[in-house]
């Protein structure tokens, strides 16, 4: 495990050295401050920046999750980080960035402390019923072509949040329960390798990442509530299609498919 008992910043050196000959990782910028880390992946996205360029944060002043909502995190504790892609699959596929990701996420998490996350549709990962990571993925259109940026965030050594966040929050510092600092660099570096290792599957393979998503998934064999189009719909989930969406079974017996949705939660 990476553990260790003083904090240690992220190592854009470090962090390069590790990931030389990835594609996620072909270049990497740290920086100890800045507006969102997404939003710069956006502008030099439209610059013309290379696939697989990664951007991380020691603290963001403007940080965004889904539907604009706020995040944040304490400076220098967890992974603010976003990732700059263009894919060469078809564009009905870019949407499944989100599942890979989340499972990219759980995997990092396994390789680097003895926690069992679990993905919560349709991109967050709990660890002991608790969000411990979100995901965001945006899709941009520049005079270089179309491109995506994939947000991530991952609580990784706060260890105290507002009484609103402390019943449905937690890092892996908390999670581990000893109190001792985890290396976010090697966090860091197993994240991005298993998001490279992932990336060959967004097309042929993405079978195997739906199949192992559904083992790791949070919400199945639940009733699940959740917000779609400003009404409430309330199901038994049941499974997830070849593309990752989540299949409801209703309390009259119908089914239903939910390619996006709102607060969603086990009731």
């Amino acid at each position: 495990m990476s553990l260790q008992t003083t904090f240690t910043p992220l190592e854009g050196r470090r962090l390069s050295a590790a990931l030389a000959g990835h594609i996620v990782g072909g270049e990497v910028q740290t920086h100890e401050e800045i507006a969102s880390t997404s939003d710069l992946a956006r502008e030099l996205g439209a610059a013309g920046y290379a696939h697989g360029l990664v951007i991380f944060a020691e603290t963001q002043t403007a940080g965004r999750g889904r539907r604009e909502n706020r995040w944040s995190a304490p400076a220098g504790q967890d992974i603010l980080c976003s990732i700059l892609l263009r894919p060469s699959v078809r564009m009905e596929h870019w949407a499944r960035l989100t599942t890979m990701a989340a499972l990219a996420i759980c995997r990092s998490i396994e390789t680097t402390t003895s926690l069992h996350p679990e993905i919560k549709w349709p991109n967050d990962v709990f660890v002991q019923d608790k969000k411990c990571a979100g995901i965001l993925a945006e899709t941009f259109t520049g005079e270089t072509g179309a491109y995506m940026v994939l947000g991530i965030g991952l609580n990784v050594n706060t260890d105290a949040y507002p009484p609103e966040l402390r019943d449905i929050a937690t890092s892996m510092r908390l999670a581990m329960g000893d109190g001792r600092l985890l290396d976010r660099n090697v966090v860091a570096i197993a994240l991005m390798k298993q998001i490279d290792r992932l990336l060959p599957l967004w097309e042929q393979g993405y079978g195997s990442v739906i199949d192992e998503v559904r083992r790791r998934s949070r919400l199945l064999g639940h009733v699940v509530k959740a917000r779609v189009d400003g009404r409430e719909v309330e199901g038994m989930a049941t499974d997830l299609t070849e593309e990752g969406h989540l299949m409801l079974t209703l309390a009259n017996g119908s089914a239903l498919t939910l390619t996006s949705a709102e607060q969603v939660r086990m009731t």
